[in-house]
């Protein structure tokens, strides 16, 4: 009693990683691209599960890196100014808000993110249909999709066969004139229909447009579980029954937050 307390030495299996290691390590992994638990394993000597545990300790998080267009410098100039532009001035509160747009939808579609990937004791027994993924540069077996999105929810689809080429990303970019045909435009004037002028629509902004999101969505129903149509109308019929199956709460809150999304841009 009265002594001074010890630090008495200290049992156990000491630490692998140096607590001098973590700024080291917090350096090497922050914010870079192409860095893994085992890489940096090796770089610093010890297993995998030491990195994860002492990434954990940091508080650091791995995020999946989001698609985003590539965009030209007189993109970049225009976007932020057309964006507040048609923010202000075109969707005010009172403004209720359609949108239309065309995917097409391929008899398999082997990139969706839930089919890249199986798993198997071995490769050895694996039929070839799983093990490969075949695709076509050029797909010929193709339907197109069109429909118009609202805060009520959507319109009757428009799903028909097509020979001609898929829109690449050129004709997206340059704000696909068939948007901004003459009978287009008249027709929606002849209905006292405003809509965003060519001139002032913002180029190349999909992360803008809630229903490139309702796109995503559909295509995962649709090709889940690797699903494969054999005919044009398996295709079709599997495209309308999945329609159904969509939340359309979900299809109201993407076109409600289209302001908020462009007030990020």
């Amino acid at each position: 009693m009265g002594l001074p307390a010890e630090d008495l030495p200290r049992s156990g299996r000491p630490t692998s990683f140096k607590r001098k290691n973590l700024k080291r390590l917090q350096n090497a992994a922050i914010n870079r691209i192409g860095v893994s638990q085992r890489k940096l394993g090796k770089k610093f000597g010890v297993a995998q599960s030491t990195i994860h545990y002492n990434l954990k300790k940091l508080g650091l998080k791995h995020y999946k890196r989001q698609k985003a267009p590539k965009y030209s410098e007189n993109q970049v100039e225009q976007i932020p100014n057309k964006c507040r532009k048609m923010r202000r001035q075109m969707l005010t509160s009172n403004t209720f808000i359609i949108a239309d747009d065309e995917k097409y939808f391929t008899f398999s579609n082997d990139d969706m993110p839930q089919n890249v990937g199986f798993y198997a004791f071995g490769k050895v027994d694996i039929s070839d249909n799983v093990k490969f993924k075949t695709k076509e540069k050029y797909p010929k077996k193709k339907l197109l999709v069109w429909w118009a999105l609202s805060a009520k929810g959507i319109s009757t689809p428009y799903i028909g066969s097509t020979t001609g080429p898929a829109i690449t990303a050129d004709i997206y970019v340059n704000k696909s004139s068939s948007h901004y045909a003459n009978k287009t435009t008249r027709w929606l004037h002849e209905q006292n229909i405003k809509f965003v002028p060519k001139q002032d629509n913002p180029p190349n902004v999909p992360q803008a447009r809630p229903i490139e999101d309702f796109w995503s969505i559909l295509a995962g129903k649709v090709y889940e579980g690797g699903w494969e149509a054999k005919t044009e109308l398996q295709l079709k019929r599997r495209i309308y029954q999945k329609i159904k199956e969509i939340d359309m709460n979900v299809v109201k809150h993407m076109m409600m937050s289209i302001r908020t999304k462009l007030r990020k841009i």
